[in-house]
């Protein structure tokens, strides 16, 4: 299996490095992983904007990896960019992080809240339970007030961050477990599911192990939901 994983941001080594890495250690013996950047777009994604100046790279890295041989892309950004327009245009499973994410939580537990990065996204989160369905089991969606491109400059301020958000989320908001708000949060799942005893979901993993089974049994998105766009110039 050859997946292809899109950091929709300008090229960061180390996220590059750190991503490549985290994902190795949970693929399948079978699955070749490829990180890939953008050449053009945001150095973050941390608003509306953002997403949609990633967009385009995103649909162009997507068409890339289909005629290339790839069998799956992941765009590796919690506000699952692009998604609906990257899945009409291919074939090959297209999976979100957030969506994935979403969807393993609402097997884990009843309720589960989102910790993420700044509170300007905050709204997008609540925007995508509306759209996933799942308002019924968000019970809070709180931030570290840590910008993505900070993550990893402090890693020990975050680690406690994080911990102290989902504990609040547990005792506080009723959180039967977490999910991490940000793929730039990958690797610090564990400590908090061990110490705070609940499930704690990691995005990029999480879509990593969604894009591996969709392509094992063999399934992709239904074009009736997501159909090819209509033959047309389109100048971008």
């Amino acid at each position: 299996m050859r997946i292809l994983v899109i950091l929709p941001i300008l090229r960061h080594e180390v996220y590059e490095e750190i991503t490549y890495k985290e994902l190795s250690q949970v693929a399948s013996k079978e699955t070749e992983i490829k990180v890939v950047s953008l050449e053009k777009g945001p150095a973050s994604i941390e608003s509306a904007y953002d997403e949609a100046l990633a967009i385009p790279g995103i649909l162009d890295l997507t068409l890339k990896a289909e005629k290339e041989g790839y069998n799956a892309v992941i765009i590796d950004c919690m506000g699952d960019p692009g998604l609906e327009a990257a899945r009409e245009i291919v074939k090959i499973p297209v999976v979100g992080p957030c969506q994935a994410s979403i969807a393993l939580a609402s097997m884990l537990c009843a309720k589960f809240s989102v910790v993420t990065i700044l509170k300007n996204v905050v709204p997008l989160f609540h925007e995508l339970t509306k759209k996933y369905g799942v308002t019924d089991k968000v019970v809070s969606v709180r931030c570290i007030d840590v910008p993505v491109l900070e993550l990893e400059k402090n890693i020990e301020k975050v680690r406690s961050l994080l911990l102290s958000e989902s504990k609040q989320a547990v005792e506080n908001d009723g959180a039967e477990a977490i999910v991490l708000g940000c793929t730039g949060m990958i690797g610090l799942a564990e400590e908090i599911r061990q110490k705070l005893g609940v499930p704690v979901v990691d995005p990029a993993p999480t879509a990593l192990k969604m894009a591996e089974a969709m392509i094992k049994l063999g399934v992709s998105h239904s074009k009736i939901t997501y159909p090819k766009p209509p033959e047309k110039t389109r100048i971008i």
